[in-house]
């Protein structure tokens, strides 16, 4: 069989860092373009214009953004009709770079941009399209509640698209390329997810049995970090802070919200109150506007929203980083923690689950039940918000038991760490990078069964 030799390549995407940044989407994003850009490869990535825009100085001569026009109108409506809006014009931009440079696959990142693997419609004219899978969040519940009438009936049209009523499964079921970690395959494998989720763990079990999944994980996306990175904080830095902070300290490196399991980790704070161990997290790269969070009374150190540089040197500086994730898509938090050779507490859901083979990953076991209860949890959280402190209020109770086992572990690891015993080191897996295998694969043909 010949290969195609992959040239250009065009992105999909919300967020962009430095562009961008909600969360670590942002940054996996940018590392997978970077590491198409070191292969050779020219790659676009299509943003919304009315973004919070910064400057980079840093990209890659074959790296562009491109920022695409958004309706004013727009920016009130609900985050499923700008995102369709976003794909629309994503569309159109596609097809101009398609009948002019070319492109030899699209890829669309994350919910925002599974609109666009539905809105093709049959328009493609080369190249495969890929669906990258980066969480579970399927907001489409949100169509058409009491929003401008154009914008509701333009939605209408385009919801007639979608061949299931789940958004993230229409675009599993419509691309020719699915990426996702062996994680998410292996719970969709082994307990019943809840009914909103279901649609999408049926088109994933069909995608992967007609051989149209690529699975990744998270060390194939790990940034690169030089030897003499420091361990001490920067002066003048975002970590003058840090210096207050007893210790030991543990660290909670994601953003502080339910779906990261924030609400395990504020009662987990409380636990360890008295048992001198220093709870730290990082806040949120926005200050919250529209939710009610309790946790600012939760006896937790906030640090400011950090750079890359600077979350290595607190993780570097904890005893341990704690990751009671409620459903992971990759878990890159997790493994850039564990590369660093922090010992890692992790939840074992989703993404997590290639994690445990590797030195200074440390799992806190989970029984199915237990599983399954975080995916109703995650649920219930899509219904309404992410971030929402009611809904966790609702399951706090029955997730006692495990914030139980994370106290135990956590504890055990202090008291290790106090002893003095060395992390090991690590290596990343070169060959595991995310835009290496993508690459293959579009090389040998998206219908083609590859060992993944």
């Amino acid at each position: 069989m010949q290969r195609k030799i992959v040239k250009s390549l065009t992105m999909i995407s919300w967020e962009l860092d430095p562009f961008h940044t909600r969360g670590g989407t942002a940054y996996a994003i940018r590392r997978l373009a970077n590491q198409l850009t070191e292969l050779g490869i020219e790659t676009r990535v299509l943003l919304p214009d009315w973004l919070d825009t910064r400057p980079a100085e840093d990209l890659a001569p074959l790296l562009t953004p491109m920022f695409l026009k958004m309706p004013v109108e727009l920016r009130q409506a609900p985050r499923v009709l700008q995102c369709s809006e976003f794909c629309r014009a994503a569309l159109e931009a596609v097809e101009e770079i398609r009948a002019g440079a070319g492109s030899d696959a699209v890829i669309a990142h994350g919910d925002e941009g599974a609109m666009f693997i539905n809105q093709q419609n049959g328009k493609r004219s080369s190249g495969p399209s890929v669906f990258w899978l980066h969480s579970l969040y399927d907001p489409s519940i949100f169509w058409l509640r009491g929003y401008d009438p154009s914008i509701r009936d333009r939605s209408r049209n385009q919801r007639q698209l979608l061949p299931s009523r789940s958004l993230l499964a229409s675009a599993v079921m419509k691309a020719d390329i699915v990426v996702t970690s062996a994680g998410i395959l292996k719970d969709a494998r082994e307990f019943e997810w809840p009914d909103q989720l279901k649609e999408l763990q049926k088109a994933l079990a069909k995608a992967s049995a007609e051989h149209r999944v690529m699975t990744v994980e998270s060390m194939g996306c790990l940034p690169t970090v030089t030897n003499n990175s420091h361990k001490k904080p920067i002066p003048g830095s975002r970590l003058e802070n840090l210096k207050n902070v007893p210790r030991p300290y543990v660290l909670f490196p994601s953003r502080p919200s339910v779906d990261k399991g924030f609400g395990i980790f504020v009662a987990i704070a409380e636990r360890l109150r008295t048992d001198n161990i220093a709870c730290v997290a990082v806040q949120p790269p926005t200050p919250r506007t529209e939710l009610d969070n309790p946790s600012a009374s939760a006896p937790i150190y906030w640090l400011p929203w950090l750079a890359q540089d600077e979350l290595r040197v607190a993780m570097r500086n904890a005893a341990c980083t704690v990751l009671p994730s409620i459903t992971e898509g990759f878990g890159l938090a997790a493994a850039e923690s564990i590369s660093l050779g922090v010992a890692t507490l992790y939840q074992q859901v989703g993404g997590h689950h290639g994690l445990q083979a590797l030195p200074n990953a440390l799992p806190v076991p989970l029984t199915t039940n237990e599983r399954a209860r975080l995916y109703r949890l995650w649920s219930e959280l899509v219904s309404v918000h992410p971030d929402s402190w009611p809904v966790w209020t609702r399951h706090e109770v029955s997730l006692r038991p495990l914030v139980d086992k994370w106290v135990e572990a956590i504890r055990s690891v202090v008291h290790r760490a106090d002893g003095g015993t060395e992390n090991a080191e690590f290596a990343e897996p070169v060959e595991e990078r995310w835009g290496n295998k993508l690459c293959r694969r579009i090389e040998v043909g998206a219908s083609v069964e590859v060992q993944t």
